[in-house]
């Protein structure tokens, strides 16, 4: 089953960049070309919003763009699209290496790039909070793999239906390989190399395992890096120490640390938490009595 998906997703950049203008030019995470091509035929449009679905780019971004002049790379240079949508720049050999040898190496990669010393050890983070995020983020953790089939189709048709993308299908382990190798960029290229990366922390790293790097390591907003960090932050407390609402907000902070962020935006904050306390009872973690209850606590007791 990966290896399918794995060429359904190679198979998807190919598309992309060959309905394009050639160059790779045809995805533009920003400032897209007004005059862009529609895709032609249902067909192409049902394989873009699978697409998607499976990638998390916006279909948009899938679209082909109209024939553009494009800056040529240097010679022995591949040229890779920038993250903001400006002309393509070059991607060095040493870029491309260094991407394989991630994966090669891959688990003395991931250790150079976390803390340890830092981390709240697994044991230290209450079991609320980690069903709290897997509610929130990904309700199949302990189930599927690299990647949630489940999840890619039914974000793939909710895309269709919207003809824009307004669900991913994006795992904790696609997220938690992102946040520590790969930028930002909105691509196909950069999406292929995740799943990759995703593949291999499944591979060397157990559920929990990963569930703790994820939780250390991801962003929670007002500078805060860490579950540790972030409870500090907020709250004052170490994580053991929270409460269901206040377990809720942390777990529902990573989709959008800064619109979420119960010091700036209160009221956000708390329809945030709401909305896990909700998704945590629809996965049986709480009874909805529980769920009601704590969504009228105050988060600074």
């Amino acid at each position: 089953m990966k290896k399918w998906l794995l060429l359904l997703l190679l198979a998807a950049a190919a598309w992309g960049f060959y309905e394009g203008s050639g160059t790779g030019e045809d995805i533009h995470p920003a400032g897209r070309p007004a005059a862009a091509a529609p895709a032609s035929g249902g067909i192409g449009e049902i394989f873009r919003t699978f697409a998607a679905g499976l990638t998390g780019l916006d279909v948009e971004d899938l679209a082909p763009a109209s024939p553009a002049p494009a800056e040529e790379a240097p010679a022995g240079e591949t040229a890779a699209p920038a993250a903001n949508g400006s002309p393509l720049v070059p991607q060095s050999p040493a870029a491309a290496f260094s991407g394989l040898r991630d994966l090669m190496d891959f688990p003395d990669s991931l250790e150079r790039r976390i803390d340890r010393s830092r981390f709240v050890p697994s044991e230290d983070i209450p079991d609320t909070l980690k069903k709290a995020v897997v509610a929130a983020e990904d309700r199949r953790f302990y189930e599927h793999g690299a990647i949630d089939v489940m999840s890619v189709a039914r974000a793939a048709f909710a895309n269709y239906m919207a003809g824009t993308t307004v669900e991913g299908g994006s795992t904790l382990a696609q997220q938690t390989v992102k946040n520590l190798f790969l930028s930002n960029e909105r691509t196909m290229t950069r999406k292929v190399r995740e799943l990759f990366l995703a593949i291999q922390l499944e591979k060397y790293y157990t559920k929990d395992q990963i569930l703790e790097i994820y939780l250390n390591t991801i962003y929670f907003g007002h500078g805060a890096y860490g579950v540790g960090e972030a409870c500090r932050t907020y709250f004052g407390r170490e994580p053991r120490d929270l409460t269901l609402p206040q377990c809720a907000l942390i777990a529902g902070l990573p989709q959008a640390p800064s619109a979420y962020d119960p010091i700036d935006h209160p009221d956000e904050a708390k329809q945030r938490t709401a909305i896990v306390l909700m998704l945590m009872a629809r996965e049986g973690y709480i009874s909805p009595e529980e769920a009601a209850a704590a969504a009228m606590d105050s988060l600074f007791d």
